[in-house]
């Protein structure tokens, strides 16, 4: 009479090249998981900081050191047809506004001027103000901007709304796209060494469930082991769960080259990581 192996027919494997070769794959795998997910943490930040500092950044206070240009709009209520018709004052001679153009704006279809403002070397650092608007029209609050200038680059660094940028200087918006890149390459690092502990569980009788069915009759499981590795319908195969301690038997009842669908003895607990072998007397 032929015995049936069950979960308890497990016996110990004899240290072997393939299995440690599978712990060293299984630690490497560890290790870049946990590096890409670091890298995911940081990426979320990076986007996060970047996203609160455009919030908390007003569009009309801009945060300068002497001697520096920076691109400037704004919105000009009205109608405009040339950028001469376009007045600006400012309370120090050593700020310049030079506007270089209009287009149709995308707020409320208002018309929006498009310029360059320039601060002079010799500018002292305090606050200043520079107001935007038509001859003979009253300026709103649109046309009004705050420039704060600063002595120095470790003062003007207070003033940056992100936290990467203002301790580490650097964008957060560069940071993000420079752990972006660490993603692909990791993952498909991971997905290679994922084969390889895959291939090296089939040749020693292993799988890992990757999926849990309930059904009427119970659970179902599925795992990559098929005609292949020598699985046939009604092959009954070892329960093992995460810690490789026996869980119970499960019996394929449909199976194709390299996969196998099998029900799960009653009374068993398990749950995608599950592994099954088949059994050795």
């Amino acid at each position: 009479m032929l015995h049936e192996p069950s979960a308890f027919d497990l016996q110990p494997e004899p240290l072997c090249s393939g299995c440690v070769d599978m712990d060293k794959l299984i630690r490497a795998r560890s290790a870049v998981g946990k590096i890409t997910a670091l890298f995911c943490i940081l990426f979320s930040l990076s986007i996060i900081d970047a996203v609160i500092a455009g919030f908390r950044q007003s569009a009309n206070v801009f945060d300068l050191l002497p001697g520096t240009t920076v691109e400037i709009n704004g919105i000009m209520p009205g109608k405009v047809k040339s950028a001469r018709e376009i007045t600006w004052t400012g309370n120090s001679n050593h700020i310049l506004l030079t506007i270089d153009s209009i287009q149709k704006g995308h707020w409320f279809g208002d018309n929006m001027w498009q310029g360059r403002l320039t601060i002079d070397p010799d500018i002292l650092a305090g606050e200043y103000s520079l107001t935007v608007g038509l001859e003979g029209m009253k300026i709103q609050k649109p046309g009004e901007f705050l420039i704060r200038v600063y002595k120095d680059y470790a003062g003007y660094s207070q003033s940056f709304k992100s936290f990467i940028k203002r301790y580490l200087d650097i964008s957060p918006w560069i940071m993000a796209a420079a752990f972006s890149t660490f993603f692909v390459p990791a993952f498909v690092y991971i997905f290679f060494l994922s084969g390889k502990i895959e291939q090296l569980m089939a040749k020693q009788g292993k799988a890992v469930v990757y999926r849990v069915k309930k059904g009427d009759d119970g659970f179902e499981v599925s795992f990559s082991l098929g005609t292949a590795h020598g699985i046939r319908t009604d092959t009954s195969l070892a329960l093992l769960n995460e810690e490789g301690k026996p869980a119970g038997t499960v019996v394929v009842h449909n199976v194709s080259e390299t996969d196998s669908v099998a029900r799960v003895g009653p009374g068993c607990t398990v749950k995608p990581g599950y592994t099954v072998a088949l059994a050795v007397r």
